[in-house]
This record gives C-alpha cells, structure tokens and sequence, in this order.
C-alpha cells in the first residue's frame, strides 16, 4: 500500500538562495558533511531530470543498512523550486520511494521547505522518520552555508572600448582567453550544452593559478540585455565549499568606455580567506577581453578600408 508522510520546515533565508544550494549540493554536502556524505556524483546525466546519482553514506547516518543510495532526479522545476527523485536502489525496508521538496518563499528572506514522501513499507516497517529527520538536517546545513556565503566584488572603469565590443568577446571567452591570457585558460571543452545556460564544461587551468588544475563550471546566466554572464564552479577549486562568479560590463563615464564589475560569491573553507587572487586574475580577464575587443576592431576596420579601396579601384576601371 502506497503512503505519504510531509514535513515542512521554516529556514532563515530566501527560497532563491536555498534552492541555489539545493542545485550545489553534490559538493556541498560531502565537504562541510563528510560524516553523513563521503561522495555524491552524478552516474548518469549532469543535474538534469533523469540524472542518476550516487550518496555515498558516512558513518553518521544510522537506520540504512547499505552504504550508498542511488536515486533518479525525476523534476528540477526552476520556476516553482520544486525538485522530486526516486530511490532506485538503497534502502530495502522500502519496495519505492520517492520524494518532492519545494522551497516556498516568505517573505524576501525567509522561506519553507515542504518535504513530502511517498512510499511502500516492506513488511511492517513505518513510516520513514529517519528519512525524514535526515532531510531536516540536510536542509539546515544548507540554510547554515547560505548564511555564511560571502561576496568580494572590483570593478575596472573607463576601459576603452564600448560594452557591446568587450561583451562580445566575454562570450567568446573561449577564443579569447587562449590568445590573450594563455596563462589562465588552457582549454575549455562543453561537457553538456554548447554555450547556452545550463551547459557545464571542463575548464583546464594555466600557471597564473597554480593551485588549480581542471575545475567544472554551470553557465547560469548570459544576459544579452544586461550584458551579464554568471557561472558557478561545479568541482576544482579546493579552498571553498561554494564558487560563483558575475561579469558585468555597462558604459563608463566617457562616451564609447566601459565598466566592468567582477564579483565572487564565496563560502570559504576554514578558515580559507577572500579570495583576493582570483580577483587579481579576473582584472587580467577583464584586460584580455578589452584587448580582444580593440584587435577585433581593428581588423574591422581594415576590412572597411580594403572594400573601400576595392570600390574606389572599381570606379576608376
């Protein structure tokens, strides 16, 4: 017989900060947890619905008689921060289980997560209290590192040359990088996608950051109208539980002139500081695509000229 047990619980930030977290998790958890969660990794897929994932269990979870769980992510609702699994193979006191957990906003910074299981007992097994006490301190771990997050921001005025020109090769960082900053991107090859949101890729590293070797990235937002692009660091970068870095270019103060803004949103690992040498090297991204953006022009408007002389020949013939 099929039954449902729910929990909700008040958590003291904002729905779209918890379910940030949720969609961070796989990192998350296994480093500021390791006791409840020695791994999480996706078997199949990268996050999105029919993903298979493997939880690992530590020795601080009681109550499962198996060391790992694999489950199916079945719904990632971006809209309604509603995500729902099903446990594949784990806990055998259950012949299925499957689980929602939508995050409900009160508020601007707080919110509620509503937890609801369904499932079939084995035997006269009862409900899955111990699921559910899980679930709870999960969520409140969580909430504890979306507390902690912390930001570090510089902006770079009156670069020279327009946004459009700068935006353009901060899209084809790609390209740009390797040629203008080669000590910092190696390569970069899409995992998933092929440059639009959600796409995730392995990036290798140069020398300028020697502590890094190939990090995982999630494209979040590209943002023509805003010219803004925003990424998260999926793994790689050992000295924080959580990385996102914002790029955002607007006109500087002198016509034909950019601002850009670079900002990290960080949670720090021990007692791991801000990360004051990735802002170093991101003031050195922001120069390449400025440098990109000039030679770019540059050859534009040989080209304008060469047609002209083209046109000009032409006449004269």
């Amino acid at each position: 017989m099929v039954h449902t047990l729910s929990h909700t619980e008040p958590l003291q930030c904002s729905a779209d900060d918890m379910w940030e977290a949720v969609k961070y998790a796989n990192v998350l958890l296994p480093t500021i947890k390791p006791d409840y969660f020695t791994k999480i990794f996706f078997l199949e897929g990268y996050g999105e619905p029919g993903t298979i994932r493997i939880l690992q269990l530590g020795p601080a979870i009681a109550g499962f008689s198996v060391g790992e769980i694999k489950e199916r992510l079945d719904k990632i609702d971006d809209a309604n921060k509603t995500f729902s699994v099903t446990v594949l193979e784990g806990d055998p006191r259950y012949s299925s289980y499957s689980a929602e957990i939508k995050f409900v906003p009160v508020g601007d910074t707080r919110c509620e997560t509503v937890w609801t299981a369904t499932y079939e007992s084995v035997g006269d097994m009862g409900p899955p209290e111990h699921i559910k006490q899980l679930i709870v301190h999960i969520f409140k771990t969580l909430e504890q590192a979306v507390l902690s997050c912390k930001t570090l921001s510089h902006t770079e005025v009156d670069l020279a040359a327009p946004p459009d020109a700068i935006w353009d090769m901060c899209k084809r960082l790609d390209e740009s990088l390797p040629k203008y900053f080669p000590e910092f991107l190696l390569s970069s090859t899409f995992l998933k996608g092929h440059g639009e949101v959600g796409s995730i890729r392995a990036v290798k590293i140069g020398p300028v950051l020697p502590h890094l070797d190939e990090v995982r990235e999630r494209l979040d937002c590209i943002d023509d109208a805003n010219k803004t692009l925003g990424y998260t660091v999926l793994e790689g970068n050992p000295g924080y539980h959580y990385f996102k870095v914002t790029y955002k270019f607007v006109p500087g103060a002198t016509p034909g002139t950019t601002d850009a803004t670079w900002t990290g949103t960080y949670i720090p690992i021990g007692d791991m500081g801000p990360p004051e040498h990735i802002k170093q090297v991101s003031i050195k991204v922001i120069k390449a695509f400025l440098n990109a953006a000039k030679d770019n022009q540059l050859a534009q408007n040989r080209l304008l000229v060469t047609q002209a002389e083209v046109q000009e020949l032409s006449a004269a013939l």
